[in-house]
């Protein structure tokens, strides 16, 4: 299929800008989630892909074509939406079949695609019955089989899960990552939900008021976020962030933290009040204030007890430091990292 590639894109509302100069590659066979809040321009990037809401002004390319004039009918692409769009009258089979049947497809390979893609997706048992008749997952799977049937190069995909419950919504997760490793093509999916993204994708690109804030796989947009937007969007509970001097912000991940009674021998230590008290099970949530300052902290340890006093500390290797513009500060943007850490009385290993 090759890569989806938006040039210069453009895209108003009246006059409203929602993206401006947009450039972004989407790699060929790769499970990309696009991330963000409502109105992040997230959904508007799908359309533009599937052909029902051009750029104002731009190139969109797929495999090296320019298709930013080419019908949706003629682009390859199946498109799964939030709310499903099967039709109640017609049976599993008859919502499956539709668009073969309007694409002229003879009725012996309508069968077979139908029963292929059926198996694929644990649909055979239901293709009699009525949309009525099945449970939210099943249906999502009725519109999954309606998509994957024309076999299109690229999968888009509107927060499809949207509609189920909190415990369907996770096996259907684990079925959509099963699903592309079978198909080895394209998926496109957007969502607002930051668990969904990190859970499913190969690639993540977040975005915030049409602009993408970072662009890479789960494990760097978590461990190394590039400014204060993806480090609090991304992560439960969200990143603690705390002012330091001359605009510069520290930031520290609440399942960095470890607890203690006693002072130890940290390097980064404070004193802190514990206010709230969350048993999760393997883990336990606390509210804390820390000089001024509500910090979130998740723990293997028990414990401890909403009223007390307790000293926290963290490893130099897991503070994160953010400039007054909300941008990361790395080692290497500046002349003295070192000066940070004493800041808030850490010490930097040169070596």
């Amino acid at each position: 299929m090759g890569d989806i590639v938006f040039k210069g894109i453009n895209k108003s509302f009246g006059n409203t800008k929602v993206i401006e100069d947009l450039n972004l590659t989407i790699k060929d066979g790769e499970f990309t989630v696009l991330v963000g809040a409502s109105g992040c321009g997230k959904t508007t990037l799908l359309r533009m892909i599937a052909g029902i809401g051009p750029a104002t002004s731009g190139e969109l390319l797929i495999n090296g074509e320019n298709i930013t004039d080419i019908p949706p009918g003629k682009r390859d692409i199946a498109m799964v939406f939030q709310n499903y769009a099967i039709y109640p009258t017609m049976s599993v089979r008859g919502n499956i079949e539709f668009g073969l049947k309007n694409n002229k497809v003879p009725k012996k390979e309508r069968n077979r695609l139908i029963a292929e893609i059926s198996e694929i997706v644990g649909l055979t048992p239901y293709l009699d019955r009525k949309p009525s008749a099945l449970s939210g997952g099943q249906r999502q799977r009725v519109a999954l089989a309606r998509a994957m049937v024309k076999k299109p190069s690229v999968f888009l995909m509107d927060e499809p899960l949207s509609n189920l419950d909190a415990k369907l919504r996770v096996a259907m997760r684990s079925e959509l990552i099963e699903l592309h490793n079978q198909l080895k093509t394209t998926f496109v999916y957007v969502t607002h939900d930051q668990v969904e993204a990190m859970s499913m994708a190969d690639t993540i690109i977040l975005m915030d008021h049409g602009k993408i804030q970072q662009h890479a796989s789960p494990e760097i947009i978590y461990n190394d976020p590039n400014n204060i937007f993806t480090a609090q969007f991304i992560g439960t509970p969200p990143m603690n962030i705390i002012p330091l001097n001359e605009g510069i912000k520290l930031g520290f991940r609440p399942e960095k933290i470890k607890l203690s009674r006693e002072i130890t021998n940290s390097k980064f230590q404070r004193k802190c009040h514990l206010i709230t008290r969350e048993m999760l099970g393997s883990e336990t949530l606390y509210k804390a204030i820390l000089e001024n300052e509500t910090i979130m902290i998740k723990s293997l340890e028990a414990e401890f007890r909403m009223g007390e006093d307790v000293y926290i500390s963290i490893e130099d290797t897991d503070l994160y430091f953010f400039a007054a513009d909300g941008n990361r500060i790395r080692k290497g943007d500046v002349p003295d990292y070192n000066k940070l850490l004493k800041m808030v009385g850490g010490s930097w290993n040169e070596e």
